[in-house]
C-alpha cells in the first residue's frame, strides 16, 4: 500500500509538474522564405512553417552551416557519465564491504539517473532540446513515468506472471511497459503541452530515464534476494554481492539505456507525424508505438522464450536491433527535413536539412 501512494504522489506531481513547466514559445518560425539549408549557394528555400518544401528562388545570404559533429561531442555531458561511474564503482564497493543493499540500491539509482542526465545533455548538444524543453521538465516527466511505473506496470507485470508464467509475461512486456512510459507524454500533449516536433524525443527520452532508473533500482533488490533456477531452469540464481553488483553495472550500462532509446524515438516519430499532418497522421504514429512494444518484447522474450532454441533466442536479439536501427533512420531522415531556418546554424552539422524536395522555381 505503502508503494501505490509512493507511485500516486510521484505521478501526479511529475505530471503536473511537467504541464506547468510548458515553456511558452512562439512556436516554429511562420511560413516564409529563408536560406537554404540544403546547399551553400545563396539560394533560398520555402519553409511552410512545418517544414521545407521544394520551392526555391535566388537569394541572399547563404544559410549557416552547422558545427561539425566533433565540435559538439564533447561537452558536461562527460563529467556527468564520469561521475556516474565513480558513485557505482564506490557504491559497489561499499556494498560488498558492508553487505547492505541499501547502499547499492542507492549507487543504481544515482548512478543510472547520471548516465541518464550524460546521455540527454549530449543529445541536446547535437538537437538543441533546451530550445523547446528546460532541464526541469525531463525531471518532472521521468518522475511522473517512475510513479506510474510503481503504480501500473509492476502491479500488472506480477499479475501476469502469477497467473501465466513469465514467459507470458516477457510477451506482454513491451504492452504493458511502453504503455506505462508513453502515458505521461501522451497526457501532456493531449493537454496541449510540448507539441514541437523535438519536444517528442524530448519527453520521450525523459520517460524512459524514469522507468530506467526505477526498475534498476528496483532490480538491486530483487537480485539480491533471488532464490531457486534461473528463467530457463538451466542453473540456480547467484545473489552474492558480486553477482548483485556485476549485473547492476551491466544493466546500467547496457539493458537499461534500450529503454530511453526506443522509447524516445517512438515519441519523436509519433509527435513528427502529427505535426505533419494533425490526426491523419495517428495511425502512423500508433504503427510506431507498436513497432517500440514489438523491440521490447524480442528483448525480454530473447531470455525466457528461447531457452530451448539458443539460434532464435539470438535471431530475436538481431531483430530487436534491426527494428530499432530501422526506428532511427526513420526519425533522423524525417528531423533533418524539418529542423525550423533559426536552428539550421545551431544544431550539429549531421542534422543539418539534405535531401530536400526537389527544387521548383517560384
Amino acid at each position: 500500500m505503502a508503494l501505490v501512494v509512493v507511485g500516486a504522489i510521484l505521478f501526479v506531481a511529475g505530471t503536473s509538474g511537467a504541464f506547468f513547466a510548458a515553456r511558452r514559445r512562439d512556436g516554429v518560425p511562420a511560413a516564409g522564405w529563408y536560406p537554404d539549408p540544403s546547399t551553400r549557394a545563396a539560394r533560398q528555400r520555402f519553409w511552410d512553417g512545418r517544414a521545407w518544401t521544394g520551392q526555391v528562388a535566388d537569394g541572399d545570404p547563404a544559410a549557416a552551416r552547422g558545427r561539425h559533429f566533433r565540435g559538439r561531442f564533447w561537452g558536461p555531458w562527460a563529467w556527468y557519465l564520469l561521475g556516474s561511474i565513480v558513485v557505482l564503482m564506490g557504491g559497489s564497493v561499499l556494498y560488498q564491504a558492508t553487505g547492505n543493499i541499501h547502499v547499492m540500491a542507492l549507487a543504481s539509482l544515482l548512478g543510472m539517473g547520471g548516465v541518464c542526465w550524460a546521455f540527454y545533455g549530449f543529445v541536446d548538444r547535437q538537437l538543441a532540446l533546451h530550445d523547446v524543453v528546460r532541464p526541469v521538465t525531463v525531471l518532472a516527466v521521468a518522475v511522473g513515468t517512475s510513479g506510474a511505473v510503481i503504480l501500473i506496470a509492476a502491479n500488472i507485470n506480477s499479475w501476469i506472471i502469477d497467473e501465466d508464467g513469465i514467459v507470458t509475461a516477457t510477451a506482454w512486456v513491451g504492452v504493458v511497459e511502453e504503455g506505462t512510459k508513453l502515458l505521461v507524454p501522451l497526457l501532456l500533449f493531449a493537454l496541449g503541452r510540448y507539441r514541437d516536433p523535438r519536444a517528442g524525443l524530448a519527453v520521450g527520452l525523459a520517460s524512459g530515464f524514469g522507468f530506467a532508473i526505477t526498475e534498476t533500482t528496483q532490480y538491486a533488490y530483487a537480485t539480491a534476494t533471488a532464490s531457486g533456477p534461473n528463467f530457463c531452469g538451466t542453473d540456480v540464481v547467484d545473489a552474492t554481492p558480486s553477482a548483485v553488483v556485476q549485473e547492476q553495472i551491466f544493466r546500467v550500462f547496457t539493458v537499461s539505456p534500450l529503454h530511453w532509446l526506443w522509447t524516445g524515438l517512438a515519441a519523436a516519430i509519433a509527435w513528427r507525424l502529427w505535426h505533419l499532418y494533425g490526426g491523419r497522421g495517428t495511425w502512423g504514429a500508433l504503427g510506431g508505438i507498436a513497432l517500440v512494444m514489438v523491440v521490447h518484447s524480442l528483448n525480454d522474450s530473447s531470455a525466457t522464450a528461447f531457452c530451448d532454441n539458443p539460434a532464435a533466442s539470438t535471431g530475436a536479439v538481431v531483430l530487436r536491433w534491426v527494428l530499432l536501427v530501422v526506428m532511427y533512420v526513420v526519425f533522423r531522415a524525417w528531423a533533418r527535413k524539418s529542423v525550423p531556418p533559426g536552428l539550421v546554424g545551431v544544431v550539429s552539422r549531421g542534422w543539418v536539412p539534405r535531401r530536400l524536395p526537389r527544387n521548383r522555381g517560384w
